[in-house]
């Protein structure tokens, strides 16, 4: 299965589980997600949950370039210690790309990744970043990428925001059904 079908399915359970992990909305998310860029027409971004076909953060042109390793945390799953991999974060005319690679993930398992406001010795990453504090807990607010690793226990995703997101500290991945096992985290 390709990675890219892997991720349409691992969305209806990427959002059934956001409430548990930032998203306070029993609202079905599911029919305002975008798997590409954003709607940027009518003053703003659908939710936009990641596209392994958009451009990496990495070959961003003109782009303020932040990237780190990701290292495990000690709320990781049994079965994840071999998890490790690379985020980049792209501040751009365009607002922020990022994007992350990882293996050593579960075999066709389900992941969930947000970028957070504290860096990852604090807290483990802290709350997830918003734009707007007081704003909601989904995309566009937020930077999601929900994404399925495929048979070899690889893992890619690059999510798109159109504002830029200067104070944003680290990005944390965890098991999609798992939300408080927080596998890894890569400072930004």
């Amino acid at each position: 299965m390709t990675l890219r079908k892997s991720f349409a399915a691992g969305l209806v359970v990427a959002c059934a589980v956001l409430s548990a992990c930032g998203g306070g909305s029993s609202e079905d998310h599911s029919t305002h997600m975008q798997h590409g860029g954003g709607d940027h027409a009518g003053g703003g971004m659908q939710m936009n949950m990641g596209d392994a076909n958009a451009t990496p953060a990495k070959d961003v042109q003109g782009a303020q370039l932040r990237t780190n390793a990701f290292t495990l945390l000690p709320t990781r799953a049994p079965g994840t210690d071999q998890a490790a991999g690379t985020a980049w974060l792209a501040i751009h005319p365009g607002g922020t790309t990022v994007t992350l690679e990882m293996t050593g993930l579960a075999p066709n398992g389900k992941y969930m990744a947000h970028v957070h406001a504290k860096p990852c010795a604090e807290e483990a990453g802290g709350e997830h970043f918003k734009f707007d504090p007081a704003g909601s807990e989904m995309p566009p607010n937020e930077i999601h990428l929900a994404f399925t690793a495929d048979a070899t226990g690889r893992g890619f995703m690059t999510a798109e925001n159109d504002k830029p997101a200067e104070a944003a500290k680290s990005l944390v991945v965890h098991p999609a059904e798992f939300t408080d096992n927080r596998i890894a985290c890569a400072n930004l």
